[in-house]
């Protein structure tokens, strides 16, 4: 029997302590005086050899894990070395006035909108902005500031709109952000709540002339003796299409006129008064295109001569209904 492959094993009977005899297959040991059975466990050198195998390569992965984690930790330090020397730099350029991180670390504050304004131009609904900036050797940053003015187009009047200022290196803005209201862009009138007093009395001025110098040679005759004038009504029309390139508003001062004629009777006619492309622009002064009075036959029924027989309605129901024949294609402003 080969005793290498059998595990170590007392041959004395564990029963009545007496030598055990192997059995001829040497699978078990037997007590020739009490009967009593061993079994003989062989070692199996296949399993052996198997077991053997992966205890090796565990203690070689093992040495590998232990390698490798070796490797990472000189990386590790070699990293931890370079951060630190790394930081050791900048810290010290930190503290260096002339630097370019001791300006990032302690950038200086401005204001970056002193002397920064916006000019706004062009008719409200179209309307520009444009950024006006002044005093730029005051200021260390001004060549290399810039802003962003949103929006730039199509502005009207009483609009908000946004500077926005970006810091170069080594400033900070306070504050970074400034808006401005849109004002003084020229503005179509489209209610006569937008005539001021001194609009509406250099309307009137202008009505009250031409309607002095169109009866002038009436009052002046035998034909009458006395006339006197009052407003009666504005009205305003205004162009349905936007895009119209030709008066896109129309402004009609109304008179009401009283002629006393020679035999003392009054007459009561109306004139009107037509301007064209009432605008107001940034200085808040009124502008229009003056027209002349506006009217319909009249004066040859009442007896005048046909020199002023284009002036003139009877009736101010009928005044009305031909300014608003005469406007197709606009409407009314209330």
């Amino acid at each position: 029997m080969d005793q290498g492959k059998i595990k170590t094993l007392s041959l004395i009977c564990p029963s009545c302590g007496g030598r055990m005899e192997l059995s001829e297959d040497e699978e078990k040991a037997v007590c020739p005086y009490c009967g009593h059975v061993m079994l003989i466990e062989k070692e199996d050198s296949a399993q052996e050899e198997y077991e053997r195998r992966i205890a090796q390569a565990r203690a070689e992965e093992d040495i590998k894990d232990l390698q490798n984690k070796r490797q990472r930790k000189r990386r590790l330090k070699g990293w931890l070395i370079a951060i630190g020397v790394l930081a050791v730099i900048c810290l010290i350029n930190v503290f260096l006035p002339s630097s370019p991180l001791h300006e990032l670390a302690f950038p200086r504050t401005a204001d970056p909108f002193t002397g920064v304004s916006v000019k706004f131009s062009g008719m409200s609904g179209e309307g520009r902005a444009e950024l006006q900036i002044t005093g730029h050797n005051t200021a260390e940053y001004a060549d290399s500031v810039r802003f962003e003015v949103s929006p730039k187009t199509g502005l009207e009047n009483g609009d908000t709109v946004t500077v926005k200022a970006i810091a170069p290196a080594g400033w900070r803005f306070e504050p970074a952000e400034k808006q401005f209201t849109v004002a003084g862009l020229t503005a179509w009138v489209l209610g006569t709540g937008q005539l001021s007093e001194d609009d509406l009395q250099a309307i009137h001025a202008n009505t009250e002339r031409l309607i002095r110098e169109d009866w002038e040679e009436i009052v002046s005759s035998s034909l009458a003796l006395d006339m006197t004038y009052t407003p009666y009504r504005m009205y305003l029309f205004i162009a349905d299409d936007d895009d119209i390139s030709y008066e896109r508003n129309v402004l009609y001062d109304t008179y009401e006129v009283n002629v006393t004629r020679a035999d003392g009777s009054v007459y009561t006619g109306y004139e009107a008064c037509r301007y064209t492309d009432l605008k107001i622009p940034a200085d808040g002064v009124l502008t229009a295109d003056y027209g002349n009075l506006q009217g319909f036959n009249f004066g040859f029924t009442q007896g005048f001569s046909y020199a002023h027989s284009f002036s003139g309605w009877s009736d101010a129901a009928e005044m009305e209904a031909d300014l608003r024949h005469v406007r197709d294609g606009y409407h009314l402003a209330e």
